[in-house]
């Protein structure tokens, strides 16, 4: 079976390794609607793994927690951002935006694409494009998120860079 929504257009995805993950994501078996998260092999997509974040949606608020945060990630935010709430590490001023996408995906059981920019806590204005792919582990909630997120011009030379050394 699979998933398919309006909002989520793989034409507008202009990032390989995005448009592989969400291929890669529509394959795995549902479990019944949204794939179960042990189904998901990184192995599988070893292109896309710098632009993977995974998080657990906690049921209280909800809240997104960070368990994993590729090599192209953690150097826009200048630090790994594993162990953080998707929360604490979003301005105040565009956290009900980016919020939203995270909260249809979970409660619809349905990817989103965007197209955005935001300012980062450093105040630097920073152009992406992000998939919310949600995922279950007992079978009928989205309490787990795979998303993969491709910043726009961001030093090659960060890329891949362990975060220690920034």
């Amino acid at each position: 079976m699979r998933r398919e929504n309006s909002t989520l257009s793989l034409a507008d995805i202009s990032s390989p390794a995005l448009g592989e993950l969400v291929r890669y994501w529509q394959s795995l078996e549902p479990a019944p609607v949204i794939p179960h998260r042990q189904h998901f092999n990184p192995v599988d997509v070893p292109q896309c793994l710098r632009h993977i974040v995974l998080m657990d949606v906690l049921e209280t608020k909800p809240r997104y927690y960070i368990r994993l945060a590729g090599s192209a990630v953690n150097p826009v935010y200048q630090k790994s951002i594993a162990g953080c709430y998707l929360e604490d590490i979003v301005r105040e001023e565009d956290i009900v935006d980016v919020l939203s996408d995270y909260e249809h995906a979970v409660a619809n059981q349905v990817p989103v694409f965007r197209v955005n920019a935001s300012r980062l806590m450093n105040g630097t204005l920073r152009p992406y494009e992000r998939a919310i792919l949600p995922m279950t582990s007992n079978g009928t909630t989205a309490d787990k998120l795979l998303v993969g997120i491709n910043f726009f011009n961001v030093a090659p030379h960060l890329v891949d860079r362990p975060v220690s050394k920034l």
